[in-house]
């Protein structure tokens, strides 16, 4: 029997305790305010069982069905066979009890049948502390404009982050699910992990890896999405409930309007050349070139209304300064610039 348990029997044995509960005056109350004061180990427990009483509502009864009748009958019958007649241990100067009426020996059955009532239903139990749910510490990482970034996520992958892009990851991950949050365009070489799949969540899809290598594009605003697989094998999963499984140097792209998955192949260094500085052009119209080298170099150009820049472009710069790249264009659309800090003119 607990600390706790002995001392709530010692109390409820204790004819002078149950006269104080049902029909107090100023003798008793001094009395039972210095035993609590001399015995600040059992007093939580006297408080407890005043509290009880003192809720107690007479004119509010609660009906018990059979079962819990017995139960409780059963309780009150094992504290009463093992209730002896025996002489308090406790301090002899505390005075001697009233002669109770048969009113009050009533309410103190009543009272000592509802204590052990809210005792048996746990009403001294403490109450289990809820401790406040962990808040799951997230890490963001950030480019602007113009630059790059490296860097090794908790499990050790390597992700490569392209400009103008964030991506979002836990501080630590868990031991059954990797995940992260992508805006932009990034490569990540996965470190495997079987027992722990790796997530990358975008806007339009989900990609789900153990161990590879790949690229995944989902800039806002625009209508490309596409995942491209260098190492490994890795499952395509579009919010339109389209499904891709993919592996080296095959690639799936995002049909916005349908919601399907294209599969084809790719070329390495078109497709992935960005993060080893590699500036790659296909077939793209000069709007869109300009569009890149804006992201690319972190600059804002500016084209003169009477150029057009409907013809479309192919050419590669492996590391190379905007001013080059511009020089390599101009010969084949034929245009002049000027470069002012971050602001670049096109005109003829």
């Amino acid at each position: 029997m607990d600390f706790k348990s002995i001392v709530f029997r010692e109390l409820l044995e204790d004819e002078y305790f149950i006269q104080w509960l049902i029909a107090p005056d100023n003798v008793s109350d001094k009395y039972w305010q210095s035993w609590m004061k001399n015995n600040p180990d059992k007093a939580t427990v006297l408080r407890d069982i005043k509290a009880v009483v003192n809720a107690i509502d007479p004119k509010s009864t609660y009906q018990l069905n059979m079962a819990e009748k017995n139960e409780i009958l059963g309780h009150i019958k094992q504290y009463a066979g093992q209730k002896k007649c025996q002489e308090s241990s406790w301090n002899r100067s505390r005075p001697k009890p009233r002669k109770l009426t048969n009113t009050i020996l009533m309410a103190a059955c009543f009272v000592i049948l509802a204590i052990l009532t809210a005792k048996y239903f746990g009403v001294f139990d403490p109450i289990p502390v809820q401790e406040p749910p962990v808040t799951e510490q997230m890490i963001s990482k950030q480019t602007t404009k113009g630059t790059k970034s490296s860097f090794y996520l908790p499990d050790g992958t390597l992700v490569k982050l392209n400009s103008s892009s964030s991506l979002m990851f836990p501080a630590a991950f868990s031991d059954t699910l990797r995940e992260v949050k992508l805006v932009g365009q990034a490569f990540f070489e996965v470190t495997r992990n079987e027992a722990a799949p790796f997530v990358v969540e975008t806007e339009h899809l989900d990609v789900q890896v153990l161990g590879t290598s790949f690229d995944v594009l989902s800039y806002p605003g625009s209508e490309r999405f596409e995942v491209a697989v260098a190492s490994g094998k890795v499952k395509v999963n579009s919010f339109a409930g389209n499904q891709e499984i993919l592996t080296k140097t095959e690639m799936t792209q995002l049909d916005v309007h349908s919601g399907q998955l294209i599969k084809s192949h790719f070329d390495p260094v078109y497709q992935l050349g960005w993060k080893d500085g590699v500036l790659v052009f296909e077939d793209e119209t000069f709007e869109k070139v300009f569009e890149r080298l804006e992201y690319w170099y972190g600059v804002t150009i500016t084209v003169s209304p009477s150029m057009a820049i409907d013809k479309s472009y192919t050419g590669k710069y492996d590391n190379q300064s905007l001013e080059n790249v511009l020089i390599g264009m101009s010969t084949v659309l034929d245009f002049r610039f000027k470069i002012d800090g971050k602001q670049v003119t096109i005109f003829h």
